[in-house]
């Protein structure tokens, strides 16, 4: 019985994984792909690795980071500042991918911007969107500044966040982001997601803590991204 029961808790602990090994492939596409995210692009089964998983001929340079804003100093951590930090992280994406050109640079950003402590500041991140997107289009890297640029608005706050001071209201900032973000995508030329209204993409039952998504709502929030990508 023990050792039926240490199984059990090893392949609970073991799901995410196997979610993400199940994926499936949805191009062949030969894709090269920049990708900029905060904490829900940084863990084995991401959005970033569910790009790799549906585009298995697809290259994904992944520069994500936990805490990271658009354009708010999170945690007194300035380089988790993307404005602050976007020039270095250019060179590195350039460094990495020599002199073969990146066919999108995908963004999915905003959820930390939506934090309590930024409710005063939230008229400035629409703007700060708008910068980020042209530090990448005007950078001196001929494969950066040529890639079509895909938004993802981040996606909903699941109510478990509710219960934590610094994520209250946290939902209905990102909802008003999902609205501004578009109309900023489509000002600056750039392809839109509207993460907030990913079809299928559940936080309540996809999300332990209402804020990072699981393997499942990884993959959910990348489909219409290919989708655009293999239009």
């Amino acid at each position: 019985m023990k050792n039926k029961m240490r199984l059990m808790v090893v392949l609970l602990s073991l799901l995410p994984f196997l979610s993400h090994a199940q994926g499936t492939a949805l191009s062949d596409k030969k894709l090269n792909i920049f990708t900029l995210g905060d904490s829900n692009g940084t863990f084995p089964h991401s959005w970033p690795i569910q790009l790799k998983t549906a585009l298995p001929n697809a290259t994904v340079f992944n520069i994500s980071k936990s805490g990271r804003t658009i354009g708010f100093i999170n945690l007194n951590d300035t380089t988790a500042n993307s404005l602050m930090v976007i020039d270095g992280n250019l060179k590195k994406a350039a460094d990495a991918t020599g002199d073969r050109p990146y066919d999108f640079v995908v963004m999915e950003l905003g959820t930390n911007d939506a934090k309590a402590i930024f409710d005063p500041r939230q008229q400035e991140v629409p703007g700060n969107l708008e910068t980020l997107i042209k530090k990448i289009k005007n950078c001196p890297y001929p494969t950066i500044n040529k890639a079509k640029i895909i938004i993802i608005s981040p996606p909903p706050y699941g109510s478990k966040t509710d219960t934590q001071e610094k994520y209250i209201g946290g939902n209905k900032r990102v909802e008003a982001m999902s609205k501004s973000f578009e109309k900023i995508a489509k000002k600056n030329g750039c392809l839109f997601v509207n993460g907030h209204k990913t079809p299928g993409l559940d936080m309540e039952t996809m999300s332990t803590d209402g804020l990072h998504m699981d393997a499942v709502a990884s993959r959910k929030l990348i489909e219409p991204v290919v989708a655009l990508m293999v239009k």
